[in-house]
């Protein structure tokens, strides 16, 4: 077997196509067979609930930094500005699946989409999976898109 030296950022491009493919894959399969998408993000949430454990009662920015590096950029999204106070925490991000990836390898998220049968509302849906995480630490995680970006949200629960 010959063996093709490739860098490690054609790597990581390949990786994040693979899972943006996977995952559109994933809830084109869901939609044809009846089952409903918020009830797969929903168990992938459920799944790593406890994944923010070490960071409870932790900055707002830092538990916010953690999901930027180790969960939301690996899905291709890459961040465009961040901001936060003692109780919210806010960062702006490309939108999944990533265009620039995706073009990288003669797509675009559209075409994507459109070979499972998936929206882009629906495909947004995955940030979802992050809010039993942050509610499992006293913190509520949102967010909300548009045509050109995505807006995250940690906030503090607030006392009653």
């Amino acid at each position: 077997m010959a063996k093709t030296k490739v860098s490690r950022e054609m790597l990581l491009d390949g990786a994040q196509m693979t899972l943006s493919a996977m995952i559109a894959g994933t809830m084109g399969f869901l939609k044809q067979h009846g089952i409903p998408i918020k009830d797969w993000v929903a168990y992938l949430g459920e799944q790593f609930e406890g994944s923010l454990g070490d960071l409870e009662g932790e900055d707002l920015a830092k538990v916010m930094e953690h999901l930027l590096a180790l969960e939301v950029s690996p899905l291709g999204a890459e961040v465009l500005s961040t901001e936060s106070d003692a109780s919210k925490a806010e960062a702006t991000v490309t939108p999944l699946p990533s265009p620039s990836v995706l073009g990288k390898f003669g797509t675009t998220p559209r075409e994507l989409l459109k070979g499972f049968g998936v929206t882009k509302k629906e495909f947004e849906t995955i940030f979802a999976m992050y809010e039993p995480a942050a509610r499992a630490i006293g913190l509520e995680f949102r967010y909300h898109s548009s045509d050109d970006h995505e807006v995250l949200i940690l906030e503090r629960y607030e006392k009653w």
